[in-house]
């Protein structure tokens, strides 16, 4: 059987065909998917990458705050001489009629300082810059409650008690009552 030059044509063609058809499916289209799923996993190596420092960033900032707090802790130098400097600082000292520590254990090694403080006769201002030396002072220590009332000889001027809570690690001496 002979093949026309047609025919031999065609099936040169034909084979051509096929044979680009399994070169594109057998070798091309491999290699594509394949850099794209090593381009794609180069950048989700990057997002975790990423990812991986945000977290460490964060450990960072609790690791600071964590020693920062420890080392407040560890202070147990006494509220009552804090007190008694931001009262000076503030011009009130000398209406400080009582200053009063109370102790208690909350955990194993940290304890509550509760410290009330009385007041008569003051202004508004200098009282809330007392109160802002205070617990900006480098110490754990908050304003626990406020009470004012107006005091009886001056319009202008109040009684107030302040209550503050202090917190330190350890045996922290505490002042029974200081005048």
């Amino acid at each position: 059987m002979e093949i026309s030059a047609r025919e031999k044509k065609l099936l040169i063609i034909l084979l051509a065909l096929v044979g680009g058809l399994i070169i594109f499916y057998g070798v091309i289209n491999p290699l594509i998917s394949f850099q794209n799923s090593v381009s794609s996993s180069g950048a989700s190596g990057i997002v975790r990458i990423n990812e991986l420092e945000t977290i460490y960033q964060q450990y960072r900032t609790l690791r600071e705050k964590r020693t920062d707090i420890e080392r407040k802790l560890k202070d147990t130098s006494s509220v009552s001489s804090l007190i008694e400097q931001q009262a000076a600082t503030a011009g009130i000292s000398g209406n400080r009629v009582y200053n009063r520590e109370r102790e208690t254990n909350i955990q194993n090694k940290i304890k509550k300082i509760t410290t009330e403080v009385k007041f008569e006769g003051v202004g508004i201002r200098p009282v809330l810059e007392f109160i802002y030396n205070v617990e900006n002072s480098n110490k754990l220590i908050n304003v626990a409650s406020l009470r004012i009332n107006q005091a009886v000889k001056e319009r202008s001027n109040y009684d107030v008690t302040i209550s503050f809570e202090n917190f330190v690690m350890g045996n922290g001496q505490v002042a029974s009552e200081n005048k």
